[in-house]
Formats: structure tokens, C-alpha cells, sequence
């Protein structure tokens, strides 16, 4: 099924929290697309092109779906999740005063971080981060922190490196209840968890279609539909806009966000591979279920709000990871994409497993002997 683990057999893949594996359709449906629908999109008007036009629609019903979302409108492609995350920003600086407030956890990623403090820092506004109890975040402490100044709040619903699951229907709902725009980050949760945007309501919400076994290069924007006349897009080109009587004009809806030539490629081969994930769900989460309940044992974790992602810590991380290497085991060492764990939890010394549905027990089972036959001393975060 996954061509990269029949190719490497003898190798042993943890580190599906990066990037997940592609399974054999993808490949298939990629040829096809090259054959059969390598036409652009709104460049003409014959019979081919509008087929291509309908398909890239049945990819926004098929991502309605998985999300929930009530129109297709309000879901936009982009390049990356990063992408996403600069153009959120971009367009919520008009929005922003001097004696605003922006709350953020300290689990986010690196990227959000990093864009936060490039394009916020003119502006001259607090950044607030609020503290978690053992890397727990509490809704007590969040209130804490809500008075009129916050316009938004920035949430991931599983954190990139700890691998714990936070409860965003109520952060969200505490944020709409105050008029403060929430901006929720699903990346590593949307192949692991149901997602249903009707109930957790957010403003903004985004993911990476890689995390769904689908190809690199495209990413997932969720703009509700009220805020869709108030956001401008940062590009312009000759597929977003307009012009009537030496004016730019702006197309409706979300089509003013699509500028040049698109993806086609990427998109479209992963109409099937989401496709084979809707179908084969069921049986993803529950074989995601049974190796997480056997990795606690194994690694002693007691806490259930843990997804499949383990964060360990061992002293003599260089000989750690050569081991591992050597012994034909992919896992995640140091170079963690969280900012805050680096400034004050840990910045060195760490080391990332993340196990999905086609890694096997005996995989787990064969790192845990090397482990502590080896004698690495290694602790749970």
C-alpha cells in the first residue's frame, strides 16, 4: 500500500508527525492527472477545461466534508500552512491598535511564532502568552487573561511536539463569547481527530494536506464566510482581479485569492488520496487507538489526552540518535519546530516518536528493546 516502506522494507518509520507516508493510489492518480487533466484552470472555455473546473470543485465538497464546514466558499488553497499563517496575519494588522493584545500558548509552532513577531513588531502590541500546567493548557488560566483589550487568539488543537490533545470548543467558545477573533492551527490533528467546524466555530483555521497522506505544496484555509468581504488577498493577478477603467477590481468570494497558475498537480492528485482516507478512516483511527494504548504501556504513559506522539528526553542525544540511525529507525532528534520548548523548557536533548496506523507493534517493540538494552536513560515528558 505505501510504496516508500515496500522500497525500505528493513527501515522503521517514526516520524509521521512531520509528514505522513503516500499510499499507492496517489501514485496512480498522479499519472493519471498528468495524462488526462493537465489543463488550467480558468484559462479558456471548451469542454476539458470545464471538466477540470467541476473536479476542482468535488475536491472542496469532498474537504466540506471532512471538516464540516457549511460552504465551499469559505475554504481557500494555498501554498503551506506557513502561507496561511502570514496571510492571516497580513490582513489582521489593520485590525490591530496599539493597545491591543494578542493571546497565544506556548505550544505553538515555530512558524506562527516567528511570522507573529515579524509582522506584529511595529505595531507595538502586547503579545501574551499564557503558561500550561505540565504542558496541560486550563481554561481558569485563559480567563485570566481575556479583558477588552485581546482581538485574537491563536490556538492548536494537538500540540507538534508533545502530543497533547487540547480541548478548543471551549477556548472557542470563551473567545466568541468575547468578541475575539480565534485562529485555530489542525495541522497535526486533522488525520488523527473528527474535525466538525460547526460546533468549535472558529475565524480561521488551517492545515497541510500532506498531514492526509496527499503530496506537499498545498494547504487548507478556512475563512468564515462573514469575514470574507473584510479580507483582501496579498497578490494579485490576472486570475484574482479585474480591470475596468484603469481600476483593479476584485473577483467575488474566494476567487480573488487565486492568483496565476495553481497547483493543479498536487491538487488534484489529492482529490484521491482524500478520497482513500474518508473511506479507510474508521479503520486508521482505530488502529491509531490500539498502538497508542500499547505505546503507554511500553513507553509508562498514563495520561489518555496524549495523541501518537511521544517526547522523550535523553542525556547523550548525538549517540542516541546515531544508534537509532544505524539500526535503520527514522525518529525526530533536536531539531523540534517549537519555539517556547526551546526557550524555557528544554533546548536541547530531545527526541520525537510518532507512530501511525501502518507502523506495527513489533516496530515499537524492537525500539523499546534497543532502548533499554543499550541502557539509554530515557524520560517522558
Amino acid at each position: 500500500m505505501f510504496i516508500f516502506l515496500l522500497n525500505y522494507k528493513k527501515m522503521i518509520y517514526f516520524d509521521n508527525s512531520s509528514t505522513n507516508q503516500k499510499p499507492n493510489i496517489l501514485f496512480k492518480s498522479s499519472i493519471n492527472i498528468l495524462q488526462k487533466k493537465n489543463f488550467n484552470l480558468n484559462k479558456g472555455n471548451y469542454n476539458l477545461l470545464d471538466k477540470n473546473l467541476i473536479f476542482f470543485k468535488k475536491i472542496k465538497f469532498l474537504l466540506k466534508y471532512l471538516i464540516k464546514c457549511n460552504f465551499i466558499e469559505e475554504l481557500i488553497f494555498f501554498f503551506n500552512s506557513t502561507f496561511s499563517i502570514n496571510f492571516i496575519f497580513f490582513n489582521l494588522i489593520n485590525f490591530i491598535n496599539i493597545n491591543n493584545e494578542i493571546l497565544i500558548s506556548n505550544k505553538e509552532h515555530n512558524s506562527v511564532f516567528i511570522s507573529l513577531i515579524k509582522i506584529f513588531k511595529y505595531k507595538k502590541c502586547k503579545i501574551i502568552i499564557f503558561p500550561t500546567i505540565k504542558q496541560n493548557i486550563f481554561l481558569n488560566i485563559i480567563c485570566n487573561y481575556i479583558n477588552e483589550k485581546i482581538i485574537f487568539c491563536i490556538i492548536n488543537q494537538i500540540s507538534n511536539n508533545f502530543g497533547i490533545i487540547n480541548k478548543i470548543k471551549n477556548i472557542l467558545s470563551i473567545c466568541n463569547y468575547n468578541n475575539i477573533i480565534s485562529i485555530v492551527d489542525i495541522t497535526q490533528s486533522i488525520s488523527s481527530l473528527n474535525i466538525n467546524i460547526k460546533k468549535i466555530k472558529p475565524n480561521f483555521l488551517f492545515f497541510s494536506l500532506h498531514k492526509l497522506y496527499s503530496l506537499t505544496g498545498i494547504s487548507i484555509l478556512f475563512l468564515n464566510i462573514n469575514l470574507l468581504s473584510k479580507i483582501k488577498p496579498l497578490f494579485v493577478g490576472g486570475g484574482s482581479s479585474l480591470i475596468f477603467n484603469y481600476n483593479i477590481l476584485y473577483k467575488k468570494f474566494n476567487e480573488k485569492f487565486y492568483f496565476g497558475t495553481q497547483n493543479i498537480y498536487s491538487l488534484f492528485s489529492s482529490y484521491y488520496s482524500l478520497k482513500w482516507f474518508l473511506s479507510n478512516k474508521k479503520f486508521i483511527f482505530y488502529i491509531n487507538l490500539y498502538l497508542k494504548k500499547k505505546s503507554f504501556i511500553l513507553f509508562k504513559k498514563k495520561k489518555i489526552f496524549f495523541t501518537n506522539i511521544f517526547l522523550l528526553k535523553c542525556k547523550n542525544i548525538y549517540n542516541f540518535n546515531m544508534f537509532l540511525d544505524i539500526n535503520k529507525i527514522i525518529i525526530r532528534c533536536d531539531n523540534l519546530c517549537n519555539f517556547m520548548k526551546n526557550m524555557f523548557i528544554n533546548k536541547k536533548n530531545n527526541c520525537r516518536i510518532s507512530i501511525n496506523f501502518f507502523n506495527k507493534l513489533k516496530e515499537i517493540l524492537k525500539m523499546k528493546f534497543l532502548i533499554f538494552f543499550f541502557n539509554f536513560r530515557i524520560k517522558n515528558y
